[in-house]
């Protein structure tokens, strides 16, 4: 009887170890992808500030025009 009991408890702790090895690898996936779209994000960031500085000078540029045209 007890050695029945020894085994069941056996089975579940190999259980529990399987688990706990795949949780890990999961979180290790996890971990992978949050830094791939972090760096996505910071890429992407990167871009809309060169985009907004682009802006910025082009509308810059016009107004430049348009006090030129309206001092004609």
């Amino acid at each position: 009887m007890e050695f029945a009991a020894f085994a069941r408890l056996e089975q579940k702790v190999e259980e529990l170890l399987g688990r706990l090895k795949q949780l890990q690898e999961q979180n290790a996936d996890l971990k992978g992808r949050l830094e791939n779209k972090d760096q996505e994000l910071a890429r992407m960031g990167e871009r809309l500030s060169a985009q907004e500085t682009e802006r910025d000078s082009v509308r810059e540029r016009i107004e430049q025009l348009v006090a030129k045209l309206e001092s004609i």
